[in-house]
């Protein structure tokens, strides 16, 4: 019997799961020293890497020496921007050892950069809200608040001296007025961060919905299915804590349209937001490169990693994949507590109606009870961190 080729996991153990779960033998690699992804039971080696924002050529060296030493046509797997940043900028050489899809270049320095995106929109007509780059704002007359400031490129946001002093990692600002505008406005320019501004579409963090798929050579889809985000961490504009999936024929029309038209190959999850008022779906942003969700998705019957580590060994497209359950949630587990916490005390969400939206089938960011040795690791990983709070104390 032939041994499987590996598949190499720039990512966290959310990704590792969806190839312990279709059997796939994976090589896990951590750019943020999370070490959770080195033992989950598909995982036959672990490394940790340098962060490519931070130090891409040392990433790059890395990811080269293991493929060295496993051979070429390793499936290769990167699940956020700055890895991706690599990727795309090193295409060739990493090719030399590893097979993955990309879209063509302008497509993803556009969803890496939201200047560039917005000149995309334009081009081929996305159905986004009314989008400005910071430079065509010459007066806070042409704008129609409430605005987002929402940055070109995340790879630096997160530790900005604005997110710091706001506490929270928002991926955006809401921005209600004028005067808001200029202080916010002041701030940013004084860290040289380049940032759009958007009209705000109404509605909670659970109006935002999204489109998963894998496109083939021939920009034909693998499998596809939507989601919906139920909260986020802060509950404002945060990062997801718990989530879902659910079935909306339209926005998967809009996608696969949008895809077809964009002639687009691999890996692509795209954000909406729902205008309860009007109905309308307002695309907000691509982003092609593999996500948390997938192993949501995985659990619900469409496992897209291996999907695609099966696409990128063989190069067989089967029969497109759209039967999914949508009675599972993903919950993150104390970010999801810290949130139901805070929206009570702000008279938001009771514990009935906390407890009423996670009913049903869940599963969580760490723990798997067919998946333990994670769950062990995290465990006494945060008991060994306790330990050295406790020796610095005394």
């Amino acid at each position: 019997m032939m041994k499987k080729k590996p598949a190499v996991v720039l990512g966290n153990l959310m990704m590792g799961r969806c190839f312990t779960l279709a059997d796939i033998p994976y090589i896990g690699i951590t750019t943020k020293n999370d070490k959770r992804l080195f033992y989950s039971k598909a995982c036959i080696e672990g490394h940790v890497l340098e962060n490519p924002a931070k130090n891409e050529a040392a990433t790059l060296a890395g990811l080269l020496e293991i493929g060295k030493r496993h051979g070429g046509g390793l499936p290769l797997f990167y699940t956020n921007d700055a890895q991706l940043k690599m990727v795309n900028s090193h295409a060739d050489t990493l090719r030399d050892y590893f097979t993955f899809l990309l879209p063509h270049k302008k497509l993803i320095d556009s969803s890496l950069d939201k200047h560039l995106f917005n000149d995309m929109v334009k081009e081929y007509d996305l159905p986004t809200p009314p989008t400005f780059h910071k430079d065509e704002v010459t007066g806070t007359d042409m704008l129609d608040f409430p605005v987002i400031i929402k940055p070109t490129s995340r790879i630096h946001w997160f530790n900005s001296q604005v997110i710091k002093e706001l506490g929270a990692q928002q991926k955006i600002l809401l921005i209600n007025n004028a005067a808001e505008f200029e202080n916010y406005r002041r701030k940013i320019d004084a860290e040289n961060i380049d940032y759009i501004v958007q009209k705000y579409v109404p509605g909670t963090e659970a109006q935002i919905l999204s489109f998963h798929s894998f496109f083939d050579e021939n920009s034909e889809p693998l499998a596809y299915y939507c989601g919906r985000k139920i909260r986020t961490y802060p509950n404002d504009y945060g990062l997801s804590c718990s989530l879902r999936l659910i079935k909306h024929p339209e926005m998967a029309a809009i996608s696969l349209d949008v895809l077809k038209r964009l002639r687009f190959k691999g890996p692509i999850k795209i954000d909406y937001k729902l205008d309860e008022k009007s109905g309308k779906l307002y695309l907000l942003e691509l982003n092609p490169r593999y996500n948390m969700w997938h192993y949501i998705g995985a659990r619900a019957g469409i496992n897209l990693p291996a999907l695609a580590y099966h696409y990128l060994i063989d190069g067989v497209a089967g029969k497109v994949q759209t039967d999914y359950e949508t009675d599972i949630k993903w919950i993150s587990g104390i970010q999801e507590w810290f949130t139901f916490r805070d929206m009570k005390k702000q008279g938001l969400i009771s514990t009935g109606q906390w407890l009423a939206s996670l009913s049903g089938r869940r599963i969580y960011q760490t723990w798997a009870g067919d998946d333990l040795k994670p769950v062990m690791y995290a465990a006494w990983d945060t008991f060994k961190g306790g330990l050295r709070k406790v020796k610095k104390l005394f």
